[in-house]
């Protein structure tokens, strides 16, 4: 994928550098997934996470309870010997009974036409309808007193079922409860509720509107337009959880579900109600039994039957409404841009992590986004779908590390393959070596040998001298090769042993007297008496001949050349240094002069012939040590090379040994 989207670019002229490929591919992931992802409906995980804001959300603070439940339940049916939604006699002692109080409102959330038939002829009809006027009569009187009296009604396919008359001549307002039966979810539960259907408002509205003095929606925030019943919903800002906290329907006096306070009607009739409990309030009558079902409802707390009571509902509608608290709907392109920035950052992030830390962040940026949704739940009462942020951000990871697995197979491939390759070339070399030390060393040797024999015989000296120097360098250059390819094989095992440094250098220095005359060099020693100290004598000595012999080579005739060593308490290492008075090495050459194969290019280097192993080797010889080989140089100053290896621990000498370091010239 990433390598036909460089191809299509290169196609049109566009040339990036690999992060702007990767910030180009990014981008355009993320636009897909997120694009692709904002197709789909993920109700019932978000459902999930919805529910879970609800119950965790913290509005009861911030609420103040306008209303009051009257609860037919249980204990009112037992004392009045009757079911719900109990007779018109009833209610009107009810009515009466509040008329004593002082109510912002009542509502009843009954269907009267369970109540008593207007069309029925029978005694007890004649008495229910007179009762009926009776009700009427009094909530007229309730009206002109500021008490607003409200029944609620159903909706049927013909529309609303209005009360029986003459109870139909009060206000009625539709009181139904919206479920997700065919919508979000489809699990049943109630989490919206209607504001308004075909424009009128319904009771939870209307009641709401006493308290706040609003009169249509636009007073309101979160509401929005059903089209499908041409009605407008919210979605409800429970103020706390809705399962019913009585443990005995039949204890007596009030008691409270969390905010709002419930009082069975039978205490309201036999007069155990203070009137402070009810006075402003919105008093909502309805029932609530424990073995009828249709008195509970599923909520956001809990999906069991019998635990959320439906008047609890109803008053967390008006109190939503009242708290102007709807549950607002973060903007889609919001969240589209959300999601495309989580996406883009994941994709990003799988390329420029290991697969360990990106599924740290992938995790991480989910959690990120819930919390976010949750917050913003919480405190600005707004939510944030967040199902689709969350898939994408998982989506993202789970599609690109294995393709990113891909890329790094391929190259895992690729660099395989070009180990065996190195393998075969390893072995090959390793053959070269056998050749070098089987079939080269001897004929050299024979060479030698046989310029001896010509020299002994009278042969012409000048012709022999230059048959036994070049080979010579060509013995040399052969040992070059043979200790390098040791060290690649790790075939070097130091063979320490207690020496005095100080004759292994004057040794070297015998070596190298007759080439030092030939170009009339003067080398001068200064050497501290030094202890014994354990050291492969034969890495030593090639060490310190290779600095002799360039010290010689690159130094112009009649020049000096200075050998120190000393000991370094402060330090724990001796030090040799050799010093010459060259041409000096330029800081450019003196970064890989150290490497394989590496010779400055200049006229002395042309001249004097080498293989460019020789520092390579006396570095890592002196490194085996546990020491370290440095140089101080400057162009047309000369170089002075410092070989530092580890004193160890030593018994003191004699003072008689140390006396003042002694001057040799050679």
């Amino acid at each position: 994928m990433l390598r036909n989207l460089r191809q299509q670019l290169s196609k049109i002229g566009l040339h990036f550098t690999a992060n702007q490929k990767l910030m180009v591919f990014s981008v355009i992931a993320a636009c897909l997934i997120s694009a692709m992802i904002q197709q789909f409906e993920f109700n019932f995980l978000e459902s999930y996470f919805y529910d879970f804001r609800v119950r965790h959300n913290g509005f009861k603070k911030e609420m103040t309870s306008h209303t009051v439940i009257l609860n037919i339940d249980d204990k009112t049916i037992e004392s009045l010997n009757e079911f719900p939604p109990l007779s018109i006699k009833q209610h009107l002692r009810v009515l009466r009974k509040l008329s004593q109080y002082h109510p912002k409102a009542i509502a009843y959330f009954l269907n009267f036409n369970e109540i008593f038939d207007p069309e029925s002829t029978s005694e007890i009809a004649k008495e229910e309808q007179v009762d009926a006027d009776k009700f009427v009569t009094l909530a007229d009187e309730l009206y002109s007193d500021g008490i607003s009296i409200f029944l609620g009604t159903e909706i049927d396919v013909t529309g609303e079922v209005v009360p029986p008359f003459p109870l139909s001549k009060l206000a009625h307002r539709v009181s139904i409860l919206h479920k997700d039966g065919t919508q979000f979810s489809q699990d049943n539960v109630t989490r919206k509720a209607i504001f308004s259907i075909y424009d009128e408002q319904v009771m939870h509205s209307s009641l709401a509107n006493l308290i706040t003095g609003k009169t249509d929606a636009d007073g309101y925030s979160g509401i929005y337009p059903m089209k499908e019943i041409d009605a407008k919903y919210f979605y409800i800002n429970f103020a706390g959880p809705t399962q019913d906290t009585s443990q005995n329907h039949f204890e007596e006096g009030i008691h409270s579900n969390k905010l709002f306070t419930e009082i069975s009607l039978i205490d309201l009739l036999e007069n155990r109600v203070a009137a402070e409990a009810l006075d402003g309030k919105i008093i909502l009558i309805g029932s609530k039994t424990k073995e009828n079902s249709n008195d509970y409802v599923y909520t956001p707390f809990s999906k069991e039957i019998f635990s959320n009571s439906k008047m609890i509902v109803h008053a967390n509608i008006i109190e939503t409404l009242i708290a102007n608290k709807a549950i607002r709907m973060i903007p889609n392109r919001l969240e589209l841009v959300l999601n495309f920035l989580f996406t883009f950052l994941i994709v990003l992030m799988v390329f420029r992590t290991t697969p360990g830390i990106g599924l740290a962040i992938t995790t991480f940026a989910a959690v990120l986004v819930f919390l976010l949704g949750w917050m913003l739940f919480r405190y600005e009462s707004s939510w944030l779908y967040v199902s689709r942020p969350i898939i994408s951000i998982l989506l993202a990871y789970y599609i690109f590390v294995p393709y990113r697995l891909m890329m790094e197979y391929k190259k895992r491939w690729n660099f395989q393959k070009k180990n065996e390759v190195l393998l075969q070339v390893e072995e090959l070399k390793g053959n070269f070596m056998n050749l070098i030390t089987h079939d080269l060393k001897t004929p050299v040797a024979r060479i030698q040998g046989m310029a001896e024999i010509l020299a002994k015989s009278g042969a012409e000296p000048s012709i022999v001298n230059q048959i036994l120097n070049s080979s010579d360098e060509l013995n040399q250059f052969i040992n070059s090769i043979l200790e390098l390819a040791k060290i690649e094989g790790n075939r070097i095992e130091l063979k320490k042993q207690s020496k005095d440094l100080n004759k292994i250098i004057e040794d070297c220095i015998k070596k190298f007297e007759y080439h030092a005359r030939l170009k009339k060099i003067r080398i001068f020693l200064e050497l501290e008496p030094l202890f014994p100290i354990h050291l492969d004598v034969n890495l030593i000595v090639k060490v310190i001949s290779n600095l002799l012999d360039n010290a010689i080579k690159y130094s112009p005739e009649g020049s000096e050349i200075k050998i120190f060593s000393r000991e370094r308490e402060e330090t724990g290492f001796i030090e040799i240094c050799v010093s010459d008075n060259g041409s000096g090495i330029t800081k450019q050459d003196q970064e890989n002069l150290f490497t394989k194969f590496y010779r400055p290019k200049n006229d002395l280097t042309i001249k004097n012939k080498g293989t460019g192993l020789g520092l390579y080797l006396s570095r890592y010889f002196v490194e085996l040590h546990e020491g370290k080989l440095t140089l101080e140089s400057e162009a047309g100053m000369g170089s002075t090379f410092i070989i530092h290896l580890p004193s160890g621990e030593k018994k003191k000498q004699s003072s008689k040994n140390l006396g003042k370091p002694p001057e040799v010239v050679v």
